[in-house]
């Protein structure tokens, strides 16, 4: 989908007529340009996916299978939103669909629109089916689609060679500085290479290398492989792996992948065994335990870790970072159970939701409480627990109750489950439930003795233009120090003073 711009002024353009118009233009570069046709193709030798514009050749981006997160139906993303009052672009909702990608917590976004119902299906089933299939790939598959990726973002033309200077870039973007052309030379003879280039083969041959050499010193196996029996011997004695008993020769099949290497007894030879050793399939953890048995959830919830949430609507740091719905349902569909609520006072009776007193971006209560309703219960049915730190005055907690009961319905926990019981109720007796963690007035209290906030506009450093610490330059060493704080409003202008080297406090 198009992008967008921002544009900062530094004074009058000469060729705008009135503000009229080039408010108008701001509104354009805002909203961007209309949204493109392309071309998407996977590609499955490396799993990616990549686009063209129209009949050009020439590949765009490339997003790796690996980092998808979700692919997920509608036009829930900022690019569809742009366009919802723009019926020249407007799209059908039931071909729409959106790509959530990456390696952070903050994802990106590809959103798409199919031209058919089949195309629609295919791609949301087929992107799904490849996810899975990508990710319980072995370890050395991954490996040698990752390694492809990388070569083909370089070899373009797939003539199968790059240059040893490509090489040398390449391998400093993945975090390995090569001190000099030398040592390459010196890891891929002259006599192995076409030219000064570098083939796949033998850029995987250096991969290798690279990662296992250090550590070959501790394999003292001169005949280069591992073979079924020693391998089992390992697992049986080192690791204490008792399925090791009768499964090692399947495992090894399953691992390598390869029919080359199908023969009556299997080996692994040093990088194998060692890549082995560094990958999933070596993991500590019982796969078993992946999968919640409900058979083993009719205790008290508090017998129970649940998967809990802090500042659920940060999408980074706590002072100055944005407040997003996306991070609740992002956090909700990744498997918690427990999110945070953080309400202050708002415009018109309405709570707001963000970290107090900081720069951090507010979003409005009943959006949260909507994107909760839409993403609870995708990953689990188990409950969901909002946690509330309330800071709202008693006016705006009712208002509160009454969006939490609008929106939740039936889902809100409303009343006890069971009266006769001692102690809580279990996950299995709360499925598809929203508990509501927050403290109660006391019996009898009235509500002035409750605590509410200062508005917000008052006491709060977000509705700052500007703040931050005053530092004074001593004009005899010319050193900065810290002098003070400042606080600027459109109304007002504050200084705080603090104690200066000298020992006497000064106002700016």
């Amino acid at each position: 989908m198009a992008g967008t711009s921002s544009l900062v002024s530094n004074g009058p353009v000469p060729w705008m007529d009135n503000d009229t118009e080039m408010n108008n233009l701001y509104r354009d570069l805002e909203l961007g340009t209309r949204p493109e046709r392309r071309t998407f193709q996977v590609k499955l030798e490396t799993r990616t996916i990549v686009w063209t514009r129209g009949t050009d050749k020439i590949e765009g981006r490339v997003i790796d299978i690996r980092e998808i997160k979700e692919v997920r139906p509608g036009q829930k993303s900022r690019d569809f939103e742009r366009y919802v009052e723009d019926s020249a672009a407007r799209l059908d909702q039931a071909h729409c669909f959106v790509i959530l990608y990456g390696t952070e917590f903050r994802l990106r976004s590809l959103s798409l629109a199919a031209t058919s119902d089949e195309e629609m299906t295919m791609w949301v089933k087929g992107l799904n089916g490849l996810v899975a299939d990508t990710l319980k790939s072995p370890t050395p598959l991954q490996i040698e689609r990752w390694l492809r990726k990388q070569f083909y973002a370089v070899d373009r033309n797939r003539e199968d060679r790059i240059s040893c200077k490509d090489l040398k870039n390449m391998l400093s973007q993945v975090n390995y500085r090569v001190p000099n052309m030398r040592f390459l030379r010196e890891k891929l003879p002259d006599s192995e290479m076409r030219n000064g280039d570098v083939s796949f083969s033998q850029f995987a041959h250096l991969y290798r290398s690279l990662m296992f050499d250090a550590q070959k010193i501790y394999i003292d196996r001169p005949e280069q492989r591992v073979s079924l029996e020693d391998l089992k011997n390992f697992f049986l004695e080192h690791q204490n792996e008792t399925w090791a008993t009768d499964q090692v020769q399947d495992f090894m099949f399953s691992y390598l992948k390869d029919p080359l290497r199908e023969v009556e007894q299997p080996y692994f030879n040093q990088e194998e065994f060692l890549t082995y050793l560094f990958s999933k399939e070596n993991t500590i953890w019982n796969s078993s335990l992946d999968q919640v048995r409900p058979e083993n959830m009719n205790n008290p919830l508090s017998h129970y870790w649940i998967s809990s949430s802090h500042n659920t609507y940060l999408t980074g740091d706590q002072f100055s970072s944005e407040s997003s719905l996306e991070a609740y349902a992002r956090c909700l569909r990744m498997g918690c159970r427990c999110i945070e609520l953080d309400c202050w006072d708002g415009p018109d009776g309405m709570p707001v939701i963000y970290h107090g007193h900081t720069l951090t971006t507010k979003i409005k209560f009943c959006d949260v409480l909507t994107t909760i309703k839409e993403h609870a219960f995708v990953t689990s049915d188990y409950p969901v627990i909002l946690s509330i730190e309330d800071h709202c005055s008693i006016v705006q907690q009712r208002n509160m109750a009454t969006f939490f009961k609008k929106v939740f319905g039936e889902m809100l926990l409303t009343k006890a489950v069971d009266i006769a019981a001692d102690g809580l109720p279990s996950p299995n007796q709360l499925k598809r439930k929203i508990l509501i963690k927050h403290k109660k007035l006391a019996e009898g209290s009235a509500y002035e003795e409750v605590s509410t906030s200062t508005p917000y506009s008052e006491n709060d450093i977000s509705n700052s233009i500007k703040n931050g610490i005053l530092y004074l330059e001593d004009p005899i060493n010319h050193v900065r120090a810290p002098d003070g704080s400042f606080l600027v409003r459109e109304s007002e202008t504050f200084v705080g003073t603090t104690p200066c080297p000298s020992g006497k406090p000064q106002n700016v």
